[in-house]
């Protein structure tokens, strides 16, 4: 019984211990900055705190700073009551002393913005400052690259807000035009009206801090601070060790593009959407005009060009899931892939996805040895492929690069205009795919049809009707695939379609979330980079909080 009062007598004074340690606590961190024509910005920042005997002061940590002044510093509690400003704060004085005192210290290329405790409880702090140019100026944009929480920052906040508005009504800050990214902390960020946000969801961590780079247009500002590298490379060198992925293809032409295509919405829409229609109607007319068969494996077996085609003279929308299936029966065609009985752990033998080495792979078209990769990584050692494994491997935001590169290869662009001088490719196309609707109208079969008859079952499942054709082959040559090991796979229709439902679904999430963070990385918002990133901002390396 001594002994069982003494441990509870010990974990009371544990529990007690690590109650005190954890206070100072920081509830809520409101930061709303309003910026000024000249790029100036006057900072408020509302703490809400538990303050108990520890410390003297809480201070403001700037570092960094370079060529822009601190200054203004105005302190209010809960009361109402505004601190006195002293020219010399002097961190070693008492808490006595500091009580309703503020000040500021500069250091070598930046500032602290001090103010005292004074009693302990649930205490309000509201600061305000200003901050000379925190808008620069670069020869392609105007921008803010700053540290609004430092990751020495002692109590972190368990919930952080950022509120960027412009001085002047006329001005707005809209995603059309600007743009903006969070760093090193688990958050949103959004436009909401005229003013740009930023918010925490989850509580910081020792190592969270509030990194925001927000890009304005050229001249939205007249900051006085002119810097001579381009926001373009500031922007790559802050996505550095952050999940922001950087795009650097043209952006006059996407901007152009994006002008064209905000034209065809609001202004020509109906005026466009029937020329377009009639121009793909016309070129479809064409493309079918005295159609014959066309028996043999066309564009030298290049699915993929295949379905450019496919794609290009579809009346709406681009179809890719064909696609992969067929790539799936072009891997088990080159015994790059095999279904066989495998035992399973209740130890029954079950048909199962085999990847095996992909001979000559070099000479493969790099779609399809991008997709045997995929499946080989995520089957692991075992070699046997399951949907699970597949599925965890595509959504795993370690293997981003991989299934981005994977869907980049996958989403060739072609357009109808293309195909003016390749009318012989597009007609080879379209004749294979009237063969293999009219299957069953032959007269003769050839040896040399049979022949290709895996390669019709490969084309069959890029037009979309393999179902069809197969059981077109089961009537016609009942024998083939008891004959035709390699073809009996290509069959199963069991197997195959697991793995593509997960394919096809694996794609379809790995392809939206890409889209999303080429979104979050164009600066349209979204949830922050929490892994880092952020290099180079000003305001970083000051500390902060309570001592």
């Amino acid at each position: 019984m001594k002994r069982l009062k003494s441990n509870l007598l010990l974990l009371m004074m544990f529990l007690a211990s690590s109650v005190t340690v954890a206070r100072p606590f920081l509830h809520d961190l409101n930061i709303r900055v309003v910026l000024s024509h000249n790029g100036d910005a006057q900072i408020t920042e509302t703490r809400l705190m538990d303050i108990d005997g520890e410390g003297t002061e809480c201070y403001i940590g700037l570092g960094n700073m370079g060529q822009s002044i601190v200054g203004n510093l105005r302190v209010k509690d809960e009361t109402g009551r505004e601190y006195t400003c002293v020219d010399n704060w002097d961190i070693d004085q008492n808490r006595a002393w500091k009580a309703g005192k503020c000040g500021i210290i500069e250091k070598r290329n930046g500032y602290e913005l001090c103010w005292g405790l004074g009693d302990e409880g649930h205490r309000t702090y509201t600061t305000s400052y200003t901050i000379t140019s925190l808008v620069h100026d670069y020869p392609d944009a105007n921008a803010i690259r700053h540290v609004f929480l430092d990751e020495a920052v002692r109590p972190k906040p368990a919930h952080v807000r950022l509120t960027i508005v412009a001085a002047d009504s006329t001005t707005h800050f809209v995603p059309d035009s600007c743009g903006i990214w969070g760093f090193r902390f688990q958050g949103e960020l959004w436009f909401e009206g005229d003013s740009i946000v930023a918010e925490s969801t989850e509580a910081f961590e020792d190592r969270s801090a509030l990194y925001i780079m927000v890009r304005f247009p050229k001249g939205m500002f007249e900051p006085t601070i002119q810097e001579d590298d381009t926001f373009e490379h500031k922007q790559q060198l802050a996505f550095e060790g952050s999940d922001y992925t950087f795009d650097d293809d043209d952006d006059t032409a996407d901007a152009i593009i994006g002008i064209i295509i905000g034209l065809v919405m609001w202004i020509l829409p109906i005026f466009c959407g029937v020329a377009y229609l009639w121009y793909v109607w016309r070129a479809r007319r064409r493309a079918n005009k005295d159609l014959l068969w066309y028996r043999d494996v066309p564009l030298d077996g290049d699915l993929q060009k295949a379905n450019d085609i496919l794609n290009a003279y579809r009346y709406f929308g681009t179809d890719y899931n064909n696609l992969l299936s067929a790539c799936i029966l072009k891997l088990i065609d080159l015994r790059a892939i095999t279904i066989k009985p495998v035992q399973n752990k209740k130890g029954k033998m079950v048909n199962s996805f085999v990847i095996n080495d992909f001979q000559d792979a070099c000479n493969q078209p790099l779609l399809l040895r991008k997709l045997h990769t995929i499946f080989k990584v995520a089957a692991g050692d075992d070699t046997v492929l399951e949907p699970r494994e597949l599925k965890a491997y595509m959504k795993s935001t370690s293997n981003e690069s991989v299934t981005d590169s994977f869907i980049n290869t996958l989403h060739t662009k072609t357009t109808l205009s293309h195909y003016k001088d390749s009318q012989d490719d597009v007609r080879q196309v379209f004749g294979l795919r009237k063969f293999l609707k009219e299957f069953t109208l032959m007269d003769e079969r050839g040896v040399n049809e049979v022949k290709l008859w895996k390669d019709y079952m490969i084309y069959a499942t890029l037009f979309g009707n393999a179902s069809q054709v197969i059981k077109d082959m089961k009537k016609i040559n009942p024998e083939f695939f008891n004959m035709d090991r390699v073809a009996a796979q290509m069959a199963d229709d069991m197997t195959l379609p697991t793995i593509n439902s997960a394919l096809h679904s694996s794609y379809t999430r790995a392809y939206v979330n890409k889209v999303n963070r080429e979104q979050r990385a164009s600066g349209h918002g979204g949830h922050s980079s929490w892994g880092g990133g952020g290099g180079g901002f000003s305001g970083g390396g000051g500390g902060g909080g309570v001592r």
